[in-house]
């Protein structure tokens, strides 16, 4: 999570250590927090930057109160922090890159106390913007400033040399532009659209990293208030041709047409709406949770078991985004069970079982349903009978999990229960228990067992 400060302590800090710098060098705060105080939103990550080098910096913060620890050397950076304030501080520098990939890392690394060349290696202008940490001048070398107060995104250099020289930037320009309401300036953005094969040069971390900032990108900065941010870079990252290379599955959806009575769109256009519509938490899993239905028509003529087959393909997805285990596991349960009682016929027996089995993903699976309803016809048309049901059960004081029973296994082993036998058993109280909750009583749930094994 990025560090959060008052001004107050931010400024007190960076005065404090430009103090220490000031006699020799000027120290400059670079980058995002300068655009962002330009646009009077919220501060996160800071960085700063002077023509020092690193080994430099820390010979003047020896002895003081600021700590200076290593992150990446080579490309002159470290991070400077004193008690809960930390920054990047990066020399002046110029980068050269392998336009024949996407890698995000330089080939070569010069350093310089030229500003000018330092601003020309950097992506966007609105990041290319220098602020002095002692007298608030900002410096604009490229025209960073026109382009925050216009809104735009335009780069730092010509647009084949800043996106030849790292594929992650394409990328970044997504974000950017979904994250702050920006406009990406025509010729950056066909530049990028002819270099997005580069992405797939990308490690998958980096590239999974900001896929996750772009799905939820209207959270980022909540006072510009942009409410579909999420699915506007959605949308980019599809016209620059990176959705279909980042999930071919998804692509397979385009043109799927589903009958008109139910759905206001095809698949493909189904599933953004789904992400458009679900929280931030269930947005990737929304993505995918049709993933299966083309494959589905493909296999079996129809999509009937499109909900089983999409979570077979989404476990290979999140694998291949190197997703989380938990992260992984839940959103394959999502899509599995994202079909459950859609006609609203399922006995509510049944469905007490469903949600005390399902119980860890309940009211995300509710959530992602209604998500689903909205993406299907604009609307929520009918009664989630399973969240009305998690929720009856939680009043009714029904047990969650076997762990919610009044007895465990120490009284099955006082019973005589022998080993094998144990989990079974407990197993079937639980779910008994959750159709009767009247059960889950210490002595109950004793005369319980021991009527069972008397079988």
């Amino acid at each position: 999570m990025p560090q959060r400060f008052t001004v107050a302590e931010k400024e007190d800090k960076l005065k404090l250590l430009a103090s220490l710098i000031k006699p020799y060098a000027t120290l400059y705060e670079v980058g995002g927090a300068v655009r962002d105080e330009l646009l009077g939103i919220e501060r996160f990550d800071i960085d700063v930057c002077s023509k020092l080098r690193v080994e430099d910096v820390k010979k003047i913060l020896l002895n003081t109160d600021f700590v200076v620890s290593d992150k990446n050397l080579r490309m002159g950076t470290v991070h400077i922090s004193c008690g809960k304030f930390v920054c990047e501080y990066t020399t002046f520098r110029t980068d050269s890159y392998d336009s024949a990939s996407g890698e995000h890392t330089p080939k070569d690394v010069a350093f310089t106390t030229d500003m000018s060349l330092d601003a020309r290696r950097r992506d966007f202008k609105c990041n290319a913007l220098y602020k002095d940490v002692e007298t608030g001048e900002i410096v604009d070398l490229l025209g960073g400033i026109a382009d925050v107060k216009n809104k735009i995104i335009s780069t730092a250099d010509e647009p084949s040399i800043v996106f030849e020289a790292d594929g992650l930037r394409v990328l970044r320009m997504v974000r950017f532009a979904a994250e702050l309401g920006f406009e990406v300036e025509k010729n950056t953005f066909e530049t990028a659209r002819k270099n997005a094969w580069r992405v797939k040069d990308l490690a998958v971390e980096r590239v999974r990293d900001e896929f996750e900032k772009i799905l939820v990108a209207d959270t980022k900065h909540k006072e510009l208030g942009l409410k579909n941010a999420h699915i506007r870079g959605v949308e980019m990252l599809d016209e620059l041709g990176i959705l279909d290379m980042l999930l071919p599955e998804l692509a397979t959806l385009k043109g799927v047409e589903q009958p008109k009575k139910y759905h206001l769109y095809d698949a493909f256009n189904h599933s953004l709406k789904a992400c458009e519509y679900a929280p931030p938490r269930l947005r990737f899993a929304a993505l995918l949770h049709d993933v299966g239905k083309a494959e589905a028509i493909r296999q079996n003529g129809n999509m009937h078991e499109h909900a089983q087959i999409g979570a077979q393909m989404a476990d290979e997805i999140c694998k291949r985004f190197k997703l989380p285990t938990a992260q992984r596991k839940k959103i394959v349960k999502l899509v599995a069970l994202h079909m459950t009682d859609i006609k609203g016929d399922t006995s509510t027996a049944k469905l007490r079982r469903f949600v005390a089995i399902n119980y860890d993903v309940i009211f995300d699976l509710c959530d992602l349903m209604d998500a689903d309803a909205m993406a299907s016809s604009g609307k929520i048309d009918r009664e989630n009978r399973i969240r009305n049901i998690a929720i009856e059960m939680q009043k009714d004081g029904s047990p969650l999990s076997v762990k919610d029973l009044k007895i465990n296994g120490n009284d099955l082993v006082n019973l005589g229960v022998d080993e094998k036998s144990r989990a079974t058993i407990l197993n079937e109280l639980w779910l008994d228990t959750v159709m009767n909750p009247a059960l889950n009583g210490r002595d109950k749930a004793l005369a319980y067992v021991e009527k069972r094994i008397k079988r």
